[in-house]
């Protein structure tokens, strides 16, 4: 994602010392929350920026590389 806001950690609701349980739980939660099935076609942008961040932070390649 080349938002220049964009803060991986920020969306997902953990900190930079977050491991990957922690990620991928909170992952899980926000996807409940926001899925557009569940919260409505208005959450699809929030839902789609959760799915980057997860993508992004589970990769360790990628998070390091965002981390630098």
């Amino acid at each position: 994602m080349n938002i220049p806001d964009f803060d991986p950690y920020e969306v997902l609701g953990v900190g930079r010392d977050a491991n990957a349980k922690e990620i991928k739980t909170n992952y899980y939660k926000l996807c409940l929350q926001f899925h557009p099935d569940k919260a409505g076609p208005g959450a699809s942008e929030k839902f789609h920026q959760i799915q980057e961040a997860y993508e992004l932070l589970s990769d360790e390649t990628e998070r390091a590389r965002y981390d630098r």
